[in-house]
């Protein structure tokens, strides 16, 4: 998808994402909401996200997908970190981030813990 705002939005079925990435659980689904079809959002460069268009993408979603959680992908030193999160929190983060011009407190609150 070229000409992306520093991120992408796709839906996945999970069982298929856990076959593609070993590095997540289904745990971590659970724990974050469950279901089929999740969203992945991926963050794709350091430049500067239009957060308000992502706002606006999770809300688009949050009424018209039946995904309810979000698996988060960051690039990291060894490859993608991942983070599983509830589409509501996401939106939460996303949010704030909106209001606050503050794409960094977004990046880092999404940011696994290792």
């Amino acid at each position: 998808m070229s000409g992306t705002c520093g991120y992408r939005i796709e839906r996945e079925i999970v069982d298929v994402l856990l076959e593609e990435n070993p590095q997540l659980s289904e745990n971590q689904f659970r724990e974050a909401g469950g279901g089929v079809v999740t969203l992945v959002l991926s963050f794709e460069s350091a430049r500067k996200m239009r957060l308000y268009r992502l706002a606006k993408e999770l809300k688009f979603q949050s009424r018209h997908c039946a995904a309810q959680v979000v698996a988060v992908s960051m690039p990291a030193a060894g490859g993608k970190a991942w983070s599983v999160v509830p589409l509501s929190h996401l939106q939460e983060l996303a949010a704030e981030a909106v209001s606050t011009k503050d794409q960094k407190r977004l990046e880092a609150a999404l940011r696994p813990r290792v």
